[in-house]
């Protein structure tokens, strides 16, 4: 009886610590721990574990996303190997040989089931990486920046920008993109066709894809992703998310799409499920449930082409920054799916209204006759209370300008009723940034003058001379004060829209100094 009891505790003991050592692989698991290196989420087939207070991650899929490989020797021995670099360890022992010189390591690498678990804190010591910890999003942030000294620095923040298709017809010149301090691109748009991706510009494109190929031999930490749908493009999104059918067949095409291209990842820009969008776009009730399932399809594939290929590919999604748009996704469950949200955090105001108002406002204006609520702190705080982890929310910022004309000179036109809108170098009533400092407006020329709103952090331009036009637009006081934002908040990043609109980068060197 004494030996019964004994071999149930031991099998007991042994499950226990089954239980412990392998967590649920469910990758919707409130408490899982997840990893990121310089903003990019790490899959692991085995999800890591706390172990005595330090988290392990399966080797093979960390060390691949930090750019090394590993050799086994003999006996649980293995090497580690980058250019210039070698680190030969053993599984179950502190000490680490760094190119020939011993160290030793606060905890020791683990073998389990033949699958080779690395302390995350000290093999990141070893490699002068930073490790932050964000409890409130259970996320390990990795980062590789060093600084002048060649101490690592704490992790940068994602820059993320859209380059369009159409800037190849505007001549603009990618290759300075390389060195810009950009760590993603998302290429925009592909199309929807049959259900499946598409190419939006065929000749575009082909250029386009090339030239990036080009940005990331320059770069290679560059990640670069094709965006689906944009405004023109998302009227085929229901269709594509309304079955389990549509959805694998989407999302089949979007792996060989990304593969075929050479693309990091996908990014979704459905504007927008359930209501609103461009006339004509299909609609139902059920596209909120649907853009979750459809997501999930996406990350399954992507995950299992990911372990085919040996590699990481990234999901994200674009979404709409007002209260209608956060409440017709699921946010919470979408957050816990893609490696984060695109915050399309600008058009609060444009030439659609009456009134002059401001394009990309940080906070609320009393004296906003629209609406107080038209800004990117409500926006982002709408989003976080709807269960969207701060790290996983990325700040958009808008490379242009919303313009009226005939505006009162009350306030030099802030808040003025307007007769009409500008014919605009983008479009009605808009203009590029770039425009702007061309035509030395935002300078104080031909008739304009420069005025600052204390309250929403953002300029605006006002030339009684020329019509009673407005122009709110970004420059690069009020780009600080948005990465500020960033920092203080603890968001993933800024995302801007779009690079062509910034042709002399001053904006996009702010966004990076900044950050």
């Amino acid at each position: 009886m004494l030996r019964l009891r004994t071999r149930l505790g031991v099998v007991i003991v042994l499950i226990l610590a089954a239980l412990i050592f392998y967590p649920t692989q469910n990758g919707h698991a409130d408490n899982e721990i997840k990893v990121a290196y310089d903003g990019d989420a790490i899959r692991f087939t085995n999800p890591p574990v706390s172990i005595n207070g330090t988290t392990y991650a399966q080797a093979r899929p960390l060390l691949q996303s930090l750019g090394l490989t590993i050799n086994w020797l003999s006996s649980g021995k293995f090497s580690i190997h980058k250019s210039g670099l070698t680190i030969d360890m053993a599984a179950g022992s502190a000490t680490a040989y760094v190119n020939g010189k011993s160290q030793t390591l606060a905890f020791p690498p683990l073998l389990r089931d033949s699958t080779l678990f690395l302390p995350l804190r000290p093999i990141a010591s070893l490699l002068q990486i930073t490790v932050q910890w964000d409890a409130s999003a259970r996320l390990v942030a990795l980062s590789s920046l060093q600084g002048e000294d060649g101490v690592a620095v704490q992790s940068a923040y994602k820059v993320i920008g859209y380059y369009p298709s159409w800037a190849l017809y505007q001549k603009y010149d990618s290759s300075k993109l390389a060195t810009a301090g950009l760590t993603h691109i998302n290429y925009a748009f592909a199309n929807i066709e049959n259900g499946q991706i598409s190419l939006g510009d065929a000749d575009a494109d082909k250029a386009n894809f090339a030239a990036l190929r080009k940005l990331k031999a320059a770069n290679p930490k560059l990640k670069t992703l094709i965006s689906v749908g944009g405004w023109t493009w998302s009227g085929r999104f229901s269709d594509a998310a309304a079955s389990i059918y549509a959805r694998n067949l989407f999302a089949d095409s979007v792996v060989a799409f990304i593969r075929q291209h050479g693309f990091d990842g996908v990014d979704l820009d459905w504007e927008y499920p359930v209501s609103g969008g461009l006339a004509g776009n299909k609609h139902r009730p059920e596209d909120k449930r649907n853009f979750t399932l459809l997501l999930q399809t996406l990350r399954d594939k992507l995950n299992a082409a990911g372990t085919k290929d040996g590699r990481t590919y990234l999901l994200t999604i674009a979404v709409g920054a007002a209260q209608e748009n956060v409440g017709n996704i699921e946010a919470k469950n979408v957050a816990g799916i893609v490696d984060w949200i695109n915050l399309m955090t600008y058009d609060y105001h444009g030439d659609w209204e009456k009134k002059s108002g401001h394009n990309a406002p940080l906070y609320g204006d009393s004296a906003d006759p629209i609406s107080a609520q038209e800004n990117i702190d409500f926006t982002v705080q709408a989003y976080k209370n709807d269960g969207v982890p701060a790290a996983k929310l990325v700040m958009g910022v808008p490379f242009y300008g919303r313009s009226w004309t005939g505006c009162g000179t009350a306030d030099h036109g802030q808040y003025s009723s307007c007769s009409g809108s500008t014919d605009g170098t983008l479009g009605s009533g808009s203009y590029s940034y770039a425009t702007l400092v061309k035509q030395n407006w935002a300078g104080g020329g031909n008739g304009y003058t420069r005025y600052w709103n204390e309250r929403t952090k953002t300029p605006w331009l006002y030339s009684a001379a020329n019509g009673g036009t407005f122009i709110a637009y970004e420059d690069p006081e009020s780009i600080g004060y948005k990465a500020e934002y960033v920092k203080r908040n603890k968001l993933g990043g800024v995302m801007a829209w779009e690079l062509s609109q910034d042709s002399g980068l001053t904006l996009l060197t702010k966004l990076v100094q900044n950050l």
